[in-house]
């Protein structure tokens, strides 16, 4: 179950503040990342998170459990429980690539994320892909759909231009 959420949850950042908003899916995306990143005996920001989702959001999870592939289907509040609960070890996300497309008040963003729970170390426990549907309500851009796939083993996910540890969501 951890690893699930591991994708989605990327790193060497500080959470925005609850009370920033993003104008863009870009800054909305980066938020994410950032607001499910947590310190060990710490939490993700939960605050942040119910901002930017729309508060009938869904969340995919896709992975393979004995080499079958498995998906995985949440609403909101079911994403966010485990969420807010301290951890034990840190969990850190960091987005090495984004790519975002916009059409008036809707938005996808296709990113590559790597999962730590070791800050500082040099490999990913796991990279994921991840889809961000997003719609402007107002000024706030919020997430409608996240699907987010674990890397297989042996396909990697190759992005081209994309530095291991070099994250876009700082």
């Amino acid at each position: 179950m951890r690893q699930f959420l591991l994708l989605l949850v990327p790193m060497f950042v500080m959470p925005f503040s609850s009370g920033a908003a993003e104008n863009s899916p870009a800054e909305t995306v980066a938020a994410l990342w950032n607001a499910i990143s947590n310190d060990a005996g710490a939490t993700a920001d939960a605050a942040t998170l119910q901002r930017i989702f729309h508060q009938d959001a869904v969340i995919f999870g896709g992975r393979y459990k004995d080499g079958k592939p498995v998906v995985r289907r949440s609403l909101l509040p079911d994403f966010l429980k485990p969420l807010a609960k301290v951890q034990e070890k840190g969990f850190y996300e960091c987005e090495i690539s984004r790519m975002v497309q916009s059409y008036d008040r809707f938005a996808v963003a296709y990113s590559v994320v790597e999962s730590r729970t070791e800050k500082t170390a040099i490999k990913p426990d796991f990279v994921g892909v991840n889809s961000v549907q997003l719609y402007q309500d107002g000024d706030q851009w919020k997430i409608l759909s996240l699907y987010y796939h674990v890397e297989k083993a042996g396909l990697p996910i190759a992005e081209q231009g994309a530095v291991s540890g070099k994250c876009l969501n700082k």
